[in-house]
């Protein structure tokens, strides 16, 4: 007798709006759209006042869908399969779909897939020239429904390093050549900024509750921000999200910091009060990296507290001369380098930390490991 779910007892009367889908599958309303353009997992219907209409079996494919991809499937592979076990099942009617414990493990499901439907994947490239085209447009919705299918597509980490990043290079570069405006440009960062705010603030805080004996502040802290320049820039918000979903305890202070003597000293006077153990200025063009070494100038030059003072960002892996007139320690540009030489400095630290009274609870070591698992 089967474990799995049997689609034909499952109602295929349309009853449920899409409010109901959201709250039955913890699925995002941007994300079931993508889903649904992209791979049409569902058939909803259309009301008499035009709103989608699903039915209990979509409902219960969508929630399967998702628990897939929650277990590490990319969603074109969670589709592949479901494809496959309709027709091997005889349609829809008869299917049957494996869950937890009835015996089809995931690297089972994902190497039966057929070679043709594992290479759907789309890539970033496809995604970005799509994403930038809503921006061009100010199509908000458009735009909301390209960066969903990268998130079901791809890890939080990858859709940063290899989406986000790369679009505010290429929509800087477009601005110069004249094929975006200024307006255009500005809505675009501005639309991007927001929306890694959003992720930020949804990623709870030192969620391995690690803590500075000393003073009782949560965390490991960690404060991350960059300078302002004009132009707002991906590096900080996305780091700041990395570090958060490997466990440390981050406090984002923006990307408007000031070169000003004055506002120097009092980050350094906030920073003695409460002890964060890293100080991490990112920065993704020359112009920020510029202004960042003038602040790590003066940060050593009133440097009287124990944080580190780091610094990273894609535009010092291109310029070797920027990481030597930056006074600080350089811990890399993408998600997995920077967790762990920040694990490596901070293991140092909490070793030396040890040996004069200030004992940091938990262990980081493993911080990079847990973070390939998000």
């Amino acid at each position: 007798m089967s474990t799995g779910l049997q689609l034909g007892e499952y109602a295929v009367t349309p009853l449920y709006n899409i409010k109901a889908v959201v709250q039955a599958t913890s699925i995002s309303p941007s994300t079931l759209r993508a889903w649904e353009r992209r791979y049409n997992i569902a058939s909803p219907q259309r009301s008499e006042s035009g709103y989608r209409l699903y039915s209990e079996r979509d409902i219960t494919i969508i929630r399967w869908l998702k628990s897939q991809v929650d277990v590490g499937m990319s969603i074109s592979q969670a589709v592949s399969w479901l494809s496959n076990l309709i027709r091997e099942g005889g349609g829809l009617e008869s299917a049957t779909l494996p869950t937890a414990g009835s015996g089809a493990p995931l690297q089972d499901a994902t190497s039966a897939l057929p070679t043709n439907h594992r290479e759907e994947v789309r890539d970033f490239k496809t995604i970005q020239k799509e994403l930038i085209h809503a921006l061009a447009s100010y199509d908000d919705d458009a735009a909301e429904v390209a960066i969903a299918e990268a998130f079901s597509l791809y890890p939080i980490e990858q859709v940063g390093d290899k989406l986000f990043v790369p679009l505010l290079q290429e929509v800087g570069e477009r601005r110069k050549r004249g094929e975006l405006t200024i307006t255009a440009e500005q809505f675009a960062r501005n639309y991007l900024s927001q929306r890694l705010g959003t992720l930020l603030r949804s990623i709870p805080n030192g969620v391995n509750g690690l803590r500075f004996t000393p003073n009782g502040v949560k965390g490991v802290q960690i404060w991350v921000g960059s300078v302002y320049t004009g132009l707002s820039e991906a590096c900080a918000p996305l780091l700041s999200i990395y570090l958060r979903r490997s466990g440390y305890y981050v406090n984002y202070l923006g990307q408007n910091l000031s070169t000003e003597e004055d506002a120097v000293k009092d980050l350094l006077y906030e920073a003695k009060r409460f002890q964060p153990a890293m100080i991490l200025l990112t920065a993704a063009t020359r112009a920020t990296a510029e202004k960042i070494a003038q602040v790590t100038v003066q940060l050593n030059q009133y440097h009287s507290q124990p944080s580190i003072i780091a610094f990273g960002g894609p535009i010092y892996s291109r310029n070797p001369d920027l990481r030597a007139s930056t006074i600080g320690v350089y811990v890399g540009t993408f998600a997995k380098e920077v967790v762990e030489n920040i694990d490596g400095l901070l293991s140092a630290r909490h070793r030396s930390d040890k040996k004069h009274g200030t004992r940091i609870e938990g262990d980081r070591s493993s911080a990079s490991k847990r973070l390939q698992q998000l």
